[in-house]
């Protein structure tokens, strides 16, 4: 994969790096599975769990969607951490459920997290300010902004998960130049598993309740696969803006 070793010298390979992203997941498949079956298999047991205490239907529908997208949070996570890890550092084994940076990833996460929360809030407040028209053309393009944004700053998820954090303004400092490369190559990594999630979802909710909840294992399982390949990306440009010598100096200091 070709990357930068400072925001102005390499440009991102956009091509090399998302084959490279898909190929050491494929190259590395039943790792995955090892790494991911524990907490893929806790969130399934909740959510069938949550569906069956909401007796099904539209209401066990809700309750087993929000069950997700809590669970998804701690342990979907979980296997992110995982495979962070196996790509910077080459564990290929995990001897407890909360693996190590998993604290220090949850929380760059939540800093994210509570930032789009914030500016998402601040834009629905200008969306209800008259004249509609323009204030709900400027909420739009503030969205779009905020997805652009933490974009931006995805390089600090890998740094995390390996315990050697980095701020998010150095986060965002290091995509100078880079950025659209990087989109790009987010885009290019995830959408193929966010189409196939939507149908599988859709599919899902034509069914009768019972097949619901198979659909939406299969759909946790694709987007397990997304964030794999996803990481293995982020990772990789890590790597190549921090070489080993570099984070050993960055330790030091």
């Amino acid at each position: 994969m070709s990357v930068m070793a400072s925001p102005s010298e390499q440009k991102i390979d956009i091509a090399a790096s998302v084959r490279a992203a898909y190929t050491v997941v494929m190259d590395n498949a039943r790792l995955a599975v090892d790494l991911a079956w524990l907490p893929f298999a806790i969130l399934v047991g909740a959510e069938i769990i949550a569906w069956i205490v909401g007796g099904g239907g539209w209401f066990g529908m809700m309750l087993a969607l929000l069950v997700r997208a809590g669970g998804f949070a701690v342990f979907g996570t979980v296997f992110i951490v995982r495979w962070h890890r196996f790509i910077l550092l080459g564990e290929t084994t995990s001897e407890t459920l909360i693996p190590p940076g998993w604290s220090t990833f949850f929380l760059t996460a939540v800093k994210i997290g509570l930032a789009v929360f914030v500016g998402a809030f601040v834009l629905v407040l200008i969306a209800a300010v008259p004249p509609h028209f323009l204030t709900v053309l400027i909420a739009i393009a503030g969205y779009i902004a905020l997805a652009l944004a933490s974009a931006r700053v995805s390089l600090a998820f890998p740094a995390a998960a390996i315990e050697r954090p980095i701020s998010l303004r150095e986060a965002w400092d290091l995509m100078a130049g880079n950025y659209w490369r990087l989109f790009a190559c987010l885009l290019a990594c995830y959408l193929p598993f966010g189409i196939v999630h939507y149908i599988v979802t859709q599919i899902g909710l034509e069914l009768p309740s019972i097949l619901w909840i198979v659909f939406q294992i299969v759909g946790l399982a694709v987007s397990f696969a997304g964030v794999a390949v996803v990481a293995s990306l982020l990772s990789d440009i890590y790597r190549g803006l921090y070489p080993a010598d570099a984070q050993a100096e960055r330790r030091v200091s």
